[in-house]
């Protein structure tokens, strides 16, 4: 199954790596790793975090599609996408173990990670925000001063060169720690939008805010590679 046929998959940039962190005085401007590090203290600061989402695919040759909903993420590792549009969709994700039920085919697709170099998937990338100066360098896109509040968007570059993810961008409320978008692209030109609304942690997160269910008589399929 082509990975980029489904909703969830969720020039090049010559990058240095990343510098210690430096404390930011008063008045001064934060840099990309700061801001970076003030959304992965915001993160762990809570059990996990929750968010509205409207997601936008498009693939060479394709239609573009658009699909929306709820996730939430409980550390570690653990995340629920529940679509209302396509309504019914879910996507969960359980350590190495993810999974997508697609409602009007009545089927479950199973996919065991086993090993990965990069954070591949959008709710993958979502669960690693602690650890994604591991997987990628990062710079920030624009240029010069912006106000706190204002969009700051970072490009993720991947350490190891990937064959399917050739870059992504994280958006961010400048000076806040509130993610807003995420962007992946892949080598084949297709790009994968998710605006995220409503962005918080969460002190707390019950297990069974991750429960799912599915309908009797539905089938499961394992798949070797990615969604």
């Amino acid at each position: 199954m082509n990975r980029s046929s489904l909703p969830v998959l969720f020039g090049a940039i010559l990058l240095t790596a990343l510098t210690p962190l430096s404390v930011a005085h008063a008045g001064e401007p934060r840099s990309a790793q700061q801001e970076l590090s003030l959304l992965v203290t915001r993160v762990k600061s809570g059990e996990g975090f929750q968010s509205n989402f409207v997601q936008s695919l498009s693939a060479p040759g394709a239609p573009k599609t658009l699909s929306k909903g709820s996730l939430i993420y409980r550390a570690p590792g653990m995340m629920l996408l529940r679509y209302t549009d396509p309504a019914g969709q879910w996507l969960n994700l359980d350590g190495n173990h993810m999974s997508l039920y697609v409602p009007q085919n009545r089927q479950v697709l199973l996919r065991t990670i086993r090993k990965h170099r990069i954070p591949e998937t959008p709710a993958i990338l979502l669960a690693s925000i602690p650890q994604i100066t591991k997987w990628f360098f990062v710079k920030p896109i624009e240029s010069g001063n912006t106000p706190s509040g204002s969009p700051l968007s970072l490009v993720l570059i991947p350490r190891h060169p990937d064959p399917h993810l050739a870059q992504a961008t994280l958006t961010l409320k400048k000076g806040t720690g509130i993610l807003t978008r995420l962007l992946f692209m892949e080598q084949n030109g297709t790009r994968l939008s998710i605006r995220l609304e409503k962005f918080r942690v969460l002190p707390h997160v019950h297990r069974s805010d991750l429960a799912v269910s599915v309908p009797p008589g539905t089938t499961a399929a394992k798949i070797p590679g990615a969604f």
